[in-house]
């Protein structure tokens, strides 16, 4: 089936002449203007790019290169009939005037406060551009003044204009009428693959939900200026081949340009011109100038970490809380998102320019594919593999930022009706996810029972569970209402109990083990064990839902509900125990068949996210410190890494442990080692750049070494658990109860502790390492 990609002739009125920057630089903030990132010279490609975060799910990567301001275009929602999440475009200005060729002086400055990006530059023959890119919502703006009249050609280009695609340009011929000024492409019917991969599983077709149908993305883009347009030319742009359509503004002293960037389904292309240019409005700009410095100043105020504030920007410990700052504004370009970021890149992707090299942090460098596009990421097939996923959700509850965690409480929402029906398909109840989702709720290479086909991930139900407790997090933590996700919460206990009962009689004709508890087996311990028996993960996993569910009010479990669950609390597994060198440690499963992935390291779920052990259950560090002391040699070497996915830094400071911790990290997001010049864009790890789930799980770390709490435990908070004393901080973050804590530290003592409500703060306990 093809994606129709068409060019609408639309037509562009030069109506409004707005003034320079309808919003200045924010400057009342909680984000200290110290954390901007600042470059003094223009970039030699699209790897050296910087984000800029609308919302939505639009963004941008921008970057000033050979003469010319670059940008990539990207939307959340611009996925395509196959899956894939597609760039929208690149767009190239060239000022004319040659204000960014043969540089006297330049300046690009992400500044975090507005959310802005600005660039100044002045050529050594005098010519001077000014220019401020912002996004109004989804609509990013350009606005830009020089001391000269000049003018500009704005080009943009798609590598995506071969035969398998359909084109159609008219550019119009009438001086000032802008025509093939908005590009959509339109994913018509269903999904190409989805009818025949529906025939192989047991899932019923009325079950699926496919955001991808029917999907319409792209964007239009206006000018207060006049536009001249040109033909249509090949061009060979960053690593790519493809296809641009340049215009060209009239000479002026100042100009605005305002590309409205759209995605979703049904959407109406049409619109995008008329919602554009209704921005080129004096008073429209400026009302969205106004909203969006409020958004930002919003963002900012629900939480912050700022260490060693004090200290020259070059210390560590500062620029692991810069780029903590940094990678939240990344994440803020989902705002109000219906689909999460992807772990793998986010929006933010760009080509492969081979620039990646081995170090500590990297351990190989990745493949160069030819050609390379900006839609490039690595595990492109896997769609959203929820054990890496969830580094997205889990750093948004302690920051305050519902509006974020939404999209990934809403995924496993939409595809609620699809897990129901695999779940039947499997002769149980409730609702059951694999670990590799596409974005319509299938997974890659399955079995005819809907399960994912890989041994070592048949059986990996596990993460459904923490994508369960991460939003009942969330609703203990900010209030955020799960009414809507309830059935699934529950769908993914009701699974476990009635399938392994039915897998359980099924192997030896009881329904329970031996001891009268539950029995699950056969399983997968996530990537690690198969064959698995009782897994680790999945029964803390269980153990803390089930219990969660017993407390929650009636509107969202019923008092027969929480009968059903008080019962199955009493037959739910032990937590598997061992012994080695007379030390007591967790054990990854009761007994397994066969190890796979070594980088695994399920004991220690039971500490983070479970809160089973751990910080937060005074005592019980010990046995968590000898498990991860006593690994196997074999496991050791490889889950001691700090990069992508790994979890060292959270398990450190889950177990009070503050050296490890403060030594992990440094490694996880002090990113010493970059390997683009951006210093958020992490990665690549296993996985690409910039790497989400490396900056989420980074963010997680840094928030437990500060603050730890049960959600559904004894309400107490501990603060500092895994705090080095010699670090001063500030730091202002999200507790249960809907509780927020504020506090400052300073030469190892709390100088300062607010705690909202106030009735909270008898159940702060702080480290006795600190004093007040």
């Amino acid at each position: 089936m093809k994606r129709k990609i068409s060019f609408l002739s639309l037509l562009f009125f030069a109506l409004i002449f707005s003034n320079l920057f309808a919003g200045n630089k924010v400057q009342k903030s909680n984000i200290p203007t110290s954390y901007n990132v600042v470059w003094d010279t223009p970039s030699p490609d699209a790897w050296e790019s910087m984000p800029l975060s609308g919302r939505f799910g639009a963004g941008a990567n921008v970057w000033v290169q050979d003469g010319a301001l670059w940008l990539y275009l990207a939307h959340n929602m611009a996925y395509d009939e196959e899956g894939r999440l597609m760039k929208l475009g690149a767009l190239r200005i060239t000022p004319a005037n040659g204000a960014f060729t043969d540089l006297a002086s330049f300046k690009q400055e992400l500044d975090l406060p507005s959310g802005a990006i600005f660039i100044n530059a002045i050529s050594k023959k005098g010519a001077s551009l000014k220019m401020k890119l912002w996004f109004a919502d989804e609509n990013l703006v350009i606005e830009s003044t020089s001391k000269q009249k000049t003018g500009f050609e704005i080009s943009f280009g798609t590598w995506r204009d071969k035969p398998r695609d359909s084109l159609h340009i008219d550019m119009g011929k009438r001086k000032h009428t802008l025509r093939a000024d908005s590009v959509s492409m339109s994913n018509a019917g269903i999904v190409w693959n989805l009818e025949s991969e529906l025939k192989k599983q047991s899932i019923s077709p009325q079950s699926i939900t496919n955001p991808t149908l029917n999907n319409v993305f792209g964007g239009a883009i206006v000018c207060n200026r006049p536009l001249l347009p040109q033909n249509k030319i090949a061009v060979n742009w960053q690593l790519w081949k493809g296809a641009s359509w340049s215009m060209n503004t009239s000479a002026e002293k100042s100009h605005t340009i305002v590309v409205a960037l759209r995605a979703g389904q049904n959407e109406q292309p049409q619109s995008w011109l008329t919602q554009a240019t209704s921005l080129l409005k004096k008073s429209n700009l400026k009302i969205a100038a106004t909203k969006e410095a409020a958004r930002w100043n919003e963002f900012w105020s629900r939480s912050y970490i700022h260490i060693n504030n004090e200290k020259p920007a070059s210390d560590s410990a500062r620029i692991v809380s810069r780029n903590y700052q940094l990678f939240r504004y990344m994440l803020a370009t989902n705002q109000n998102g219906k689909l999460p970021l992807l772990f793998n890149g986010g929006i933010f992707t760009v080509d492969n320019f081979n620039k990646i090299k081995g170090n500590n942090n990297n351990e190989v460098g990745r493949v160069r594919v030819d050609p390379s596009t900006p839609d490039l990421r690595h595990w492109l097939f896997c769609g959203f593999m929820a054990q890496n996923q969830r580094w997205l959700g889990w750093p948004t509850i302690m920051n305050g930022d519902a509006d974020l965690l939404e999209a990934s409480n809403a995924f496993y929402r939409m595809h609620a009706a699809s897990a129901a029906s695999r779940a039947k398909g499997l002769g149980a109840q409730g609702v059951v996810y694999p670990e590799a989702i596409q974005a319509w709720g299938l997974t890659w290479y399955p079995t005819p029972t809907g399960q994912c086909g890989a041994t070592h991930l048949k059986y990996a139900f596990a993460m459904m569970l923490e994508n369960a407790w991460m939003a009942l997090h969330g609703h203990a933590t900010l209030g955020k209402d799960i009414s809507a996700d309830m059935e699934w919460i529950k769908g993914t206990v009701k699974f476990f109990d009635s399938y392994y009962r039915k897998e359980t009689k099924r192997l030896t004709g009881s329904e329970l083990d031996s001891t009268g508890r539950l029995s699950i087996f056969p399983a997968n311990s996530i990537e690690l064990l198969v064959g698995a028996k009782n897994p680790i993960e999945v029964v803390a996993g269980l153990q803390r839902i089930t219990d969660a569910l017993t407390k929650l009010p009636e509107n969202l479990v019923s008092n027969e509900e929480k009968k059903y669950f008080a019962r199955l609390l009493t037959i739910l597994p032990e937590l598997p125990l061992g012994e080695k060198d007379g030390k007591a440690i967790l054990k990854p499963a009761f007994s397994w068949e066969k190890e796979y992935n070594m980088w695994e390291l399920p004991e220690l779920y039971v500490a983070w996210p479970y809160r089973i052990k751990g910080v937060s259950k005074p005592g019980t560090c010990q046995i968590v410190q000898n498990t991860w002391d006593l690994l196997p040699e074999k496991r050791a070497k490889f889950v001691t890494r700090d990069y992508s996915w790994m979890p060292v830094a959270v398990n450190m400071a889950a177990m009070g442990n503050t050296p490890e911790a403060t030594k992990r990290i440094l490694a996880k997001l002090g990113n010493f080692n970059p390997q683009a010049r951006f210093p958020a864009f992490f990665g690549p790890g296993h996985d690409w750049v910039p790497d989400h789930n490396w900056g989420g799980s980074g963010m997680v770390g840094l928030q437990e070494m500060l603050m730890s709490a049960d959600p559904y435990g004894d309400g107490k908070i501990y603060l500092l658990p895994a705090w080095p004393v010699k670090w001063d901080v500030d730091f202002k973050l999200h507790a249960p109860q809907q509780t927020i804590i504020e506090a400052s530290v300073k030469n190892g003592k709390v100088v300062s502790l607010k705690v909202t409500p106030e009735s909270r703060r008898k159940d702060v306990v702080l480290n006795p390492d600190f004093g007040m």
